[in-house]
């Protein structure tokens, strides 16, 4: 129901396996083996009633089935409400600025969680700060917490400075559980199982078939029904939180488009870079630089007024000695 428990989910598992499997749940890990090394374990959602938090099923949000893992986060939505208590212990903290589209630094704010226990406590203690001033912090219903800048701030982006949050010893942090920004989302740190990487026919491409008898085939030798799954799921809606909903194949054609349009905007800014560099080259060289042509032309000028002075001194001299002849 919906007040259950891991451990009474564990319990429950537990009670419908017996003995051919046990589940456990350790460090924020849940397990299932089989007890024979003859069977395995299939996890399969129920068509009718199948399991939801957050959005997800129950096997991947414990992450039983994930072929993309990460070691800092669950990939998921945490699936949390504003009653849930946030877990987090007096002191700890999470320091969050926001900057404009500029990068130019708006304001900040250090969450302490003062406003109470709760994650809906949470967004009131951010409303109420700093960043409150600059747009609006609300939690949907996955449990993520979103901030939507003021009109006039668009391109405003939200980052974590800082988050020494532990929620109830598990490692994980505010920023991470409520998945505030892009780089909270393990992503950094995800990569395919490396089991599929090594041999990729580990592959599961069967699905489980509801409804067959205990002791027969659950699982067919010729079904591809997960594999056509696989490639359903480029075309499938994805809600990827703060980026809004779109599909995997429109995400990556997305990403590429924007990549290519970065890098022809970094090549004309380097094209323009660079003329204006050799513009200011050519400005410096003329100003400080020889110029042959017109050195010469200097000297040319230089050596008629020699001439020209050694002329005068030359009349002079004959004057003068005129002026001696008549006075003889």
């Amino acid at each position: 129901g919906a007040g259950a428990t891991v451990s009474d989910a564990i319990t429950a598992i537990n009670t419908g396996l017996g003995a051919t499997a046990t589940a456990s749940f350790s460090g924020g890990v849940l397990s299932i083996k089989a007890n024979t090394g003859a069977n395995g374990v299939v996890i399969a959602q129920s068509p009718t009633t199948p399991s939801d938090r957050g959005g997800v099923g129950f096997s991947q949000y414990f992450g039983m089935n994930d072929m993309v893992r990460s070691a800092s986060s669950a990939l998921v939505p945490s699936g949390f409400t504003p009653t849930d208590p946030h877990g987090f212990a007096v002191g700890q903290t999470t320091h969050l600025m926001l900057r404009d589209a500029s990068g130019k630094t708006l304001t900040s704010y250090t969450m302490t969680g003062s406003a109470g226990s709760t994650f809906g406590d949470l967004v009131t203690e951010l409303n109420a700060g700093a960043i409150g001033a600059y747009g609006t912090f609300a939690m949907d219903d996955k449990g993520r917490i979103q901030f939507s800048p003021q009109s006039n701030l668009v391109g405003a982006a939200l980052s974590v400075v800082g988050d020494s949050t532990d929620r109830l010893g598990t490692a994980q942090s505010f920023a991470n559980i409520v998945q505030l920004t892009g780089a909270q989302s393990g992503l950094t740190s995800a990569a395919v199982r490396p089991d599929i990487l090594a041999s990729p026919g580990k592959l599961g491409l069967a699905r489980f078939q509801v409804g067959t008898a205990v002791g027969a085939k659950a699982l067919g030798a010729g079904d591809n029904r997960g594999a056509t799954a696989f490639v359903d799921q480029l075309a499938a809606a994805v809600d990827l939180g703060k980026d809004g909903i779109t599909t995997i194949a429109a995400r990556a054609a997305d990403l590429l488009g924007n990549a290519g349009t970065s890098a022809s905007q970094a090549s004309s800014t380097l094209a323009d870079a660079t003329a204006r560099r050799d513009d200011a080259v050519n400005r410096r060289d003329s100003f400080s630089g020889v110029n042959i042509d017109e050195e010469l032309a200097n000297m040319v000028v230089l050596q008629n007024s020699y001439s020209a002075s050694a002329r005068i001194i030359s009349t002079a001299s004959q004057m003068y000695d005129t002026l001696l002849s008549m006075i003889r």
